[in-house]
């Protein structure tokens, strides 16, 4: 665990900091939809802080009854501290506060430390797709203290 390590809610004035951060980390952390890259919208980015610096973000879309994760990445410097796992516990608090119902991520085969980490949260393996990537979903409703997310 790092010191001093926060989860935030982005702004809109953090839209050149996440830009950046993005670059910097690689086109990987970011899901590819519909044949785009998803853009990374700051109402729906939470950022982890060390100190005033941005470390790590994990984006979404959502809609009334469940989200998608679109991003989600740490800077080289700050991997393997528990980052990703605290920014992906923090979604999914906010998720369920929000009233969803449902969180799915897609990842890569090629992003094991990012599977290590959806399965670490909770979230569960539904497969694999064609694109030689995974499925993963998490429950957000009835879950108190089960480890696997499901009621």
């Amino acid at each position: 665990m790092l010191p001093n390590l926060t989860v935030r809610p982005a702004h809109v004035s953090d839209r050149n900091t996440l830009n950046e951060l993005v670059k910097t980390i690689g086109p990987q952390c970011v899901v590819a939809l519909s044949g785009g890259r998803a853009a990374i919208d700051t109402e729906q980015t939470l950022l982890a802080m060390q100190g005033d610096c941005v470390i790590g973000f994990v984006a979404w879309l959502q809609d009334e009854m469940q989200a998608v994760v679109v991003g989600l990445g740490v800077r080289d410097t700050h991997r393997r501290f528990g980052v990703a796992t605290q920014l992906v516990n923090a979604l999914t608090e906010h998720l369920r506060e929000s009233g969803l119902r449902l969180l799915e991520v897609v990842v890569s085969c090629d992003r094991v430390g990012a599977m290590v980490v959806f399965e670490s949260v909770g979230f569960r393996r539904l497969g694999r797709s064609v694109a030689d990537c995974v499925t993963f979903e998490y429950r957000l409703w009835g879950r108190r203290n089960r480890a696997d997310g499901f009621a």
